[in-house]
């Protein structure tokens, strides 16, 4: 019990019970873990997520999965949930595949078009440059998913054969649960009740940036979020996205230098800051991608254990109209769960 107290990292902004609750779960005979090709429910944690999840005002979604040993648990683990920006990862994903292939280049210069840059998307991108302006296709990754930049999303989408491409990439890597549909300006028009535009009836520029500045009733803002939150299109499951990004740090998606580009990115999110990572010690590495649509709000990605004992895919998803800091502390606590779990209990 000494060792175990001296090797504890510093807690921040996390009850000690959690610690209580790790230590109360360790078993007599610690075995060493078995390969990671196997999967077995961790029953302590799946206990400990139902009791996070239990009082939440709202709906939950989360996958958690140790890559060393392959027990996970989970809560609506097969449910759909809108992935808002958290399509960005398979987005990046299919780019990357494509990289790959020797059909496009990471040190590829794209010229933006005027009709590339959507006001009021969100991101740098819209804010800072303009039409004429170049940038390469590995700075687009990095935008899209560091910072989250949406007109950077939708030109990747573009050149890697629209929507249903990076939704055929999903099929063909075997991942179930995983759907994309949109654009991402599609999505959020949708989601601001511009439900008639599409890829093939776009909005003008002018005419987004209006819907966008547009005052509704709160009556006809909760019948959009309604119908946004129920809309099956660009939707995963947390199993889907814990598969996808399992693939991803097992090798399994792309080659090994497009695999450490995609990880590197991961591991430079900047949004976000008090989800997975909210209530982890200081400096843990944490590759993610968060999500916000509304009340929509996500955070998928890889926690990296302390002294080498491995890493914990972690995703989770909600649909709540709680406060942003209620939502983000649950992203939290099933992190941290997760984190301590995996950490002190090497095999039930």
């Amino acid at each position: 019990m000494h060792v175990l107290i001296a090797a504890l990292p510093p807690f921040r902004r996390f009850p000690w019970a959690a610690v209580l609750f790790a230590f109360a779960l360790l078993p007599a005979c610690v075995a060493p873990a078995s390969a990671a090709s196997t999967s077995v429910e961790a029953g302590g944690l799946q206990r400990e997520l139902e009791r996070l999840v239990a009082p939440f005002d709202g709906k939950v979604g989360a996958y958690v999965l140790d890559l060393r040993s392959g027990r996970h648990a989970q809560v609506n683990g097969d449910a759909g949930f809108p992935m808002a920006s958290t399509v960005k990862v398979p987005v990046a994903v299919h780019i990357l595949a494509v990289v790959d292939e020797g059909r496009l280049d990471l040190r590829q210069q794209v010229v933006l078009q005027a009709s590339d840059i959507y006001p009021a998307m969100g991101g740098p991108m819209d804010t800072h440059l303009t039409a004429g302006s170049a940038i390469t296709v590995r700075d687009l990754l990095h935008m899209m998913l560091a910072v989250s930049d949406n007109n950077a999303t939708d030109i990747l989408i573009r050149l890697g054969g629209g929507p249903a491409a990076v939704d055929a990439r999903m099929r063909a890597l075997g991942i179930d649960g995983i759907r994309v549909d949109r654009y991402i300006w599609e999505m959020l028009a949708h989601s601001m009740g511009e439900l008639e535009v599409s890829a093939d009836r776009p909005i003008s520029h002018a005419g987004y940036a209006a819907l966008d500045a547009t005052v509704r009733s709160v009556e006809e803002q909760r019948r959009f979020t309604r119908l946004y939150n129920a809309d099956p299109r660009d939707t995963s499951t947390p199993a889907g996205m814990a598969a996808l990004l399992r693939r991803i740090w097992e090798g399994r998606a792309l080659r090994p230098d497009t695999t450490a580009v995609l990880k590197a990115i991961l591991l430079d999110c900047r949004t976000g800051q008090a989800r997975l990572k909210g209530m982890l010690p200081d400096a843990t590495p944490v590759a993610h991608k968060t999500g916000t649509v509304d009340e929509v709000i996500n955070d998928v990605g890889v926690i990296v254990l302390p002294g080498g004992r491995g890493e914990v895919v972690v995703a989770v998803y909600l649909v709540s109209g709680a406060s942003d800091q209620a939502r983000d502390r649950m992203i939290a606590q099933v992190a941290r769960a997760a984190y301590d779990y995996f950490l002190f209990v090497p095999q039930e």
